[in-house]
């Protein structure tokens, strides 16, 4: 067998959190885009996610502000967002369906857990208190902790390091085109959470709910392809 398509046992599985764990990715599209139009950048939340799902809030903003010659700074954006999402957070975090359910399963099965999310760290840990499924994971990594933020590798590749898993033993769970691109360069097989056409996604299997995820799936996944 090709080295490129070996299959190896799994040992771990690192979660994105917005979007996949919890149902936190509606209320930053929400918060950014009404922001944005506030700065004169006109965009709903529809053509925002697609764009700049799982890519850090530095990042999201500069770009939109270089591309519509916003002169205003950065870290005022990210600042605000952050007190807007403080404010509108209060009953909004809820579970993606079926994502406790894996999580506690694949525990239970021994695999090793990681969150790899762009949200600052006191979210994650937040949103995972609030949904009681903190306990069930061995490292939180946030893009605040590496040098470069999703698609990059560097938020997987200190997750691995933090579980002391190979990343060819890792699976990652990603919504967004950065996450999967991300993942794939860290040498990890990819399950893609979407709603839409797949097809020309870099994840190394899509799925339309995490249900749909089984432990023969995980392992049977092929390192790269």
């Amino acid at each position: 067998m090709n080295k490129n398509s070996e299959r190896v046992e799994k040992k771990a599985v690192i979660f994105d959190m917005d979007g996949v764990i919890s149902d936190t990715e509606r209320l930053h599209v929400e918060v950014e885009s009404a922001l944005l139009n506030e700065y004169g950048i006109a965009t709903s939340p529809e053509q925002h996610t697609g764009k700049y799902s799982g890519i850090s809030d530095e990042k999201m903003f500069r770009d939109m502000f270089e591309r519509h010659s916003v002169t205003r700074p950065v870290g005022e954006a990210v600042r605000t967002k952050w007190e807007r999402m403080h404010q509108a957070k209060d009953g909004r975090i809820v579970a993606i369906p079926n994502a406790i359910s894996l999580i506690q399963n694949l525990k239970h099965e021994g695999f090793k857990l990681a969150v790899a999310s762009a949200s600052p760290k006191a979210f994650i840990i937040e949103v995972l208190q609030t949904l009681g499924v903190s306990a069930y994971f061995d490292a939180v990594v946030s893009a605040e902790d590496v040098p470069e933020g999703k698609p990059a590798p560097d938020i997987f590749l200190r997750a691995a390091d933090l579980l002391g898993v190979l990343p060819r033993e890792i699976v990652v769970i990603e919504d967004g085109r950065s996450g999967m691109i991300g993942a794939r360069a860290a040498g990890m097989a990819c399950i893609g959470l979407v709603s839409n056409d797949s097809s020309d996604l870099p994840a190394t299997i899509t799925v339309s709910s995490l249900s749909q995820i089984n432990i023969d799936m995980i392992n049977d996944l092929p390192v790269s392809s």
